[in-house]
């Protein structure tokens, strides 16, 4: 569903759907999911309007879900108190999250990146303080992330917010088989080998990690 206009509530009941793509429908306001046995894959990219969206409410109805991307805004409707109330299950079939236009150095949306990696994997809750400072704190995530096995991050920048919530996933992802890390084309030629530098040295809780840092592409 691509520019949807003159709808505002969305109730979707289809048993043999099995991949939804919403892309930028104003005026939109709720997304609701009502019998979608089949559904593996949903993409919800500037839903503008969705403030009374119930994320976690949405995820609670799709057990089935294996591919989840959302954008930056729908990561901000997402609350700790929220998605733990709404999660009572674990999505153990999930294999794919895709966040984005996600910004580490955003407190907003680094909490609700955290808060559904932690929920989906049925981790304990942490306290998200403003970023960097809360993620250089020894208790930053009191947990392991056990079933993290592949990350890709594009379009990095640097920063240290980002450096950080990288180095977070080494160090608490056991099973993590392999991460690859592709950094921003404007960023300069120097700054590129510092990143590698520093995330090659980062400890890794994954004996097996392998990590790629690629080039971007011209």
């Amino acid at each position: 569903m691509h520019s949807c206009t003159n709808v505002s509530n969305f109730n979707i009941k289809a048993l043999k759907l099995c991949s939804l793509v919403v892309l930028n429908c104003p005026g939109a306001m709720l997304l609701r999911f009502l019998n979608n046995p089949s559904l593996t894959r949903l993409d919800i990219q500037d839903f503008v309007e969705g403030e009374v969206i119930d994320l976690a409410r949405v995820l609670c109805n799709l057990p089935e879900l294996e591919d989840l991307s959302i954008d930056s805004n729908s990561l901000k409707l997402l609350s700790a108190d929220n998605i733990s109330k709404c999660l009572p299950h674990l999505v153990n079939s999930l294999k794919s999250l895709g966040l984005r236009n996600f910004k580490v150095c955003d407190l907003d949306q680094l909490h609700g990146a955290l808060c559904l990696i932690r929920n989906l994997l049925n981790e304990p809750q942490v306290d998200v303080e403003p970023a960097s400072n809360h993620m250089e704190t020894p208790n930053c995530l009191q947990c392991t992330l056990d079933q993290l096995q592949t990350v890709e991050i594009i379009c990095l920048e640097g920063s240290k917010p980002e450096l950080l919530f990288i180095k977070l996933l080494l160090a608490h992802s056991p099973s993590l088989k392999e991460i690859t890390i592709t950094p921003s084309k404007s960023s300069r030629v120097q700054k590129r080998l510092d990143i590698a530098k520093d995330v090659m040295q980062f400890p890794r809780a994954s004996p097996k990690a392998k990590m790629f840092y690629l080039d971007p592409e011209p």
